[in-house]
């Protein structure tokens, strides 16, 4: 996969995780964590450099998240 593809997939899943909180507030679910903690680790398992690789609408949503 290229590295471009690699922070599509990335960016969609903060997407995800933001319409779960801002739109129906789930927060506090188990699912909410699930999907938080897989975040974690793609970005990890790929060493993604949010400040330097997301584009600023996306790297405000990582910030909400795990900043």
């Amino acid at each position: 996969m290229e590295r471009r593809e690699i922070i599509q997939v990335l960016s969609r899943e903060l997407e995800s995780l933001t319409r779960l909180h801002v739109q129906y507030g789930l927060y506090n679910t188990e699912g909410f964590q699930t999907q938080k903690s897989s975040i974690a680790r793609y970005i990890a398992e790929h060493q993604i450099d949010a400040r330097r690789e997301l584009d600023p609408l996306t790297l405000n949503q990582y910030r909400r998240y795990f900043g």
